[in-house]
């Protein structure tokens, strides 16, 4: 997981995501007006790629290879540090392949090279990742080049200072609420892996990541929670849905969360699924 840091070496590793977004510090959630304001009025040297940014559906997702890469910039007008989110779903042959990230281009990739064409403050790319859900829906802009690899423009989001920090920062079990306008999808008959936290909710796995469990596929997870080390009053388990679980924050965040293996979770319940699982 490269990460680049202009003018400075030795800069830590963090994820990015979907996920990216996981790394504002909002903490409540917000009328949608807010969110809207969030993911795209920035004002910096990196390129304007919200602007005709279109809803785009992406189907079939499901074990679907892919990666993101997060390029941070300060807001030249407000003085804030923001992130724009590139996504590789629907490029580089994916929708052939189930891989939108091959292996042979993301190796090559050097973020060093990337932090200089756009030019960014940090570079920050995601391990590769495999969707879980079925569907999803998004805001898609323009496609950029990250040396060789293809990824679209799927958002831009306030970023907390500590990215940019040489302490590394982990995700692992924190709860945020970042801006968010995806609304995701798993279809009845679909295997869901779920994580109950000790307040009682549940959060649902978006995507996983055979990073720090090689040999890790889709049909493995089941056995997760014997690998996981989550905090007392957490739990893993599965369901099989009975229904279609559909993933739609209604006030224009979401809550997100990662176990200690960087796969990502979303918070089902009212405002944000139309049920929970």
């Amino acid at each position: 997981m490269p990460t680049v840091r202009k003018r400075r070496a030795g800069v830590p590793t963090f994820f990015g995501l979907v996920l990216a977004p996981l790394l504002l510090m909002a903490q409540s959630f917000a009328p949608a007006h807010g969110a809207e304001s969030e993911i795209c009025k920035f004002f910096s040297q990196l390129p304007d790629d919200c602007a005709g940014a279109e809803n785009k559906r992406f189907d079939n997702l499901r074990n679907y290879r892919y990666l993101e890469i997060d390029l941070f910039a300060k807001d030249v007008l407000k003085k804030i540090l923001y992130v724009s989110i590139y996504n590789t779903t629907g490029l580089n042959g994916g929708d052939e392949t189930q891989d939108s990230a091959p292996r042979a281009l993301v190796q090559k990739m050097d973020p060093k090279k990337i932090v200089k064409l756009y030019p960014a403050l940090l570079v920050s790319m995601s391990p590769p990742r495999y969707w879980t859900v079925d569907w999803f829906i998004d805001r898609v802009g323009a496609v950029r080049n990250f040396d060789g690899l293809d990824a679209a423009w799927m958002g831009n989001s306030l970023a907390p200072h500590t990215m940019i920090s040489t302490k590394p920062v982990s995700m692992a079990y924190r709860i945020l609420f970042p801006a968010r306008t995806t609304i995701e999808g798993f279809k009845k008959g679909s295997e869901v892996y779920l994580l109950d936290d000790p307040k009682g909710r549940t959060w649902v796995m978006i995507a996983y990541t055979d990073k720090d469990l090689p040999g890790m596929t889709i049909d493995k997870l089941d056995s997760l929670g014997d690998v996981i080390k989550a905090p007392q009053g957490w739990k893993f388990r599965t369901a099989m849905l009975g229904k279609d679980l559909i993933l739609e924050p209604k006030g224009g965040f979401v809550g997100m969360t990662e176990d200690d293996k960087e796969n990502l979770y979303i918070l089902t319940g009212p405002g944000q699924s139309n049920y929970v699982p």
